[in-house]
């Protein structure tokens, strides 16, 4: 991080040195380019340029914030997507909002520094609430997790004409909402969890 400011600290300055060339050697006599003139555009042009790149550099995150969280939502109404799933075995593993949504994150694709940056939290936090989804879910890894969510939306695709997984009456999914709420889980034996081998696989 330190090293990217630095680096866009000197595109500024880079950049109103130029500007302070440039406007000195086309607007301005010899006699006008004095030291103090030329200090006082040089802090003017750098002042600007920081402004606009700051502008521009929020804009450009919110435009892919704003992607990633379409495509984090992306399928919530289809009983066969990953967030039904997952909503159904968060409310059966115990899981908090917090947690719930961090493994939605998770089978989505994101990674612990994307996931911290989305909901606003340390990656140090992400990996907490990952601790314990595993501990609660009974899986020992983040491939373990998305693997076990793709097995179940393949499952639910295929039983076509079947009751698919119904998530409880409370939404737990709501990217606006980043506050974790406390959540208590039993304990469930992993066996109990894992469901039975999938005879078949669909594309990941």
């Amino acid at each position: 991080m330190n090293k990217l400011w630095y680096t866009a600290a000197a595109v500024v300055l880079t950049v109103a040195a130029i500007k302070t060339v440039l406007v000195s050697q086309l607007f301005l006599t010899p006699e006008q380019r004095d030291l103090v003139t030329l200090s006082g555009l040089f802090a003017g042009f750098a002042v600007l340029t920081a402004c606009v790149a700051h502008i521009t550099f929020i804009r450009i995150k919110a435009h892919f914030d704003g992607q990633r969280r379409s495509r984090a939502t992306l399928g919530a109404d289809d009983p066969a997507s990953k967030e039904v799933i997952l909503q159904h075995y968060a409310a059966e593993w115990g899981l908090s909002q917090a947690e719930a949504e961090v493994a939605l994150f998770v089978v989505k694709g994101f990674s612990n520094g994307e996931i911290a940056e989305m909901r606003g939290c340390a990656v140090a936090t992400v990996k907490s609430q990952l601790g314990k989804i595993y501990q609660k879910s009974g899986l020992e890894t983040r491939y373990q997790l998305i693997g076990y969510v793709t097995d179940e939306v393949c499952a639910v695709a295929q039983e076509a004409g079947q009751a698919a997984p119904q998530p409880s009456a409370r939404p737990l999914f709501k990217l606006g909402e980043m506050k974790a709420l406390a959540g208590k889980s039993g304990s469930a034996a992993a066996a109990n969890l894992m469901p039975e081998q999938r005879a078949t696989a669909c594309d990941r």
